[in-house]
């Protein structure tokens, strides 16, 4: 038998979703997206994208969905803190990264203002310096909700655990083929399992269901 000793991020990161799980009240709704509307936007803007330009992602329009739905449902946009609610004038996002040491949610700010290229730019700098080690301590600091994408590695679902000083965090899972019913008939659709661990203490189960209802819509709309 071996012992590892936790140490850098990953102790931090231990100590901080310990408090979370002892000081938050959790709760969570699952909702299953059809993602097939998802999909066929990423191949137009991809198609319609300059051959220079850098190639979207699933994960980017996941995030610029994310924000839009806390536009529509504003009650998230807050933080519990000495038994009031902080309401910050803009919003600020986290997204997880998986890094080599431990897994990193940086934060982008003023994210209600960026177009869907600048905030897709925007993650790609926040990851490639996560993974670098060259972010500063304030860039972790100030969100309100996290997004975290687990599709590439399988998962269907899953109960997150919300980060410290936060009021929720977004759980993705993978998009895969699964039975749906579109017009009265079962067929194969791609679908993704979205999770809203949110904290009881700011956000009942009716507001939840309200953004998680609108976080679908946008996601299903077949538009650009």
């Amino acid at each position: 038998m071996t012992i590892e000793k936790l140490a850098g991020v990953r102790k931090a990161m231990a100590g901080a979703m310990a408090r979370s799980w002892a000081e938050i009240p959790h709760f969570a709704e699952i909702v299953q997206i059809d993602a097939k509307p998802l999909l066929d936007r990423l191949a137009r803007l991809r198609a319609e994208a300059p051959a220079d330009a850098p190639r979207l992602s699933v994960n980017d329009l996941l995030v610029h969905a994310t924000i839009e739905a806390l536009g529509i449902e504003p009650a998230l946009n807050g933080i519990f803190t000495d038994g009031a609610i902080e309401r910050p004038e803009g919003a600020a996002i986290a997204f997880a990264v998986a890094t080599d040491h431990g897994l990193m949610t940086p934060v982008i700010r003023d994210a209600e203002t960026l177009s869907l290229p600048e905030l897709s730019a925007r993650i790609r700098d926040l990851s490639e310096r996560a993974r670098a080690r060259r972010l500063a301590p304030d860039e972790f600091e100030g969100a309100v909700m996290t997004v975290s994408n687990l599709g590439a590695y399988g998962v269907d679902t899953g109960f997150p655990v919300i980060n410290q000083r936060q009021t929720a965090l977004l759980f993705a899972g993978a998009i895969a083929e699964r039975p749906f019913v579109i017009a009265g008939q079962v067929v194969a659709r791609p679908t993704v399992y979205l999770t809203l661990a949110a904290d009881h203490r700011i956000i009942d189960g009716v507001t939840s269901a309200r953004y998680l209802g609108a976080l679908r819509n946008i996601l299903e709309k077949a538009e650009t």
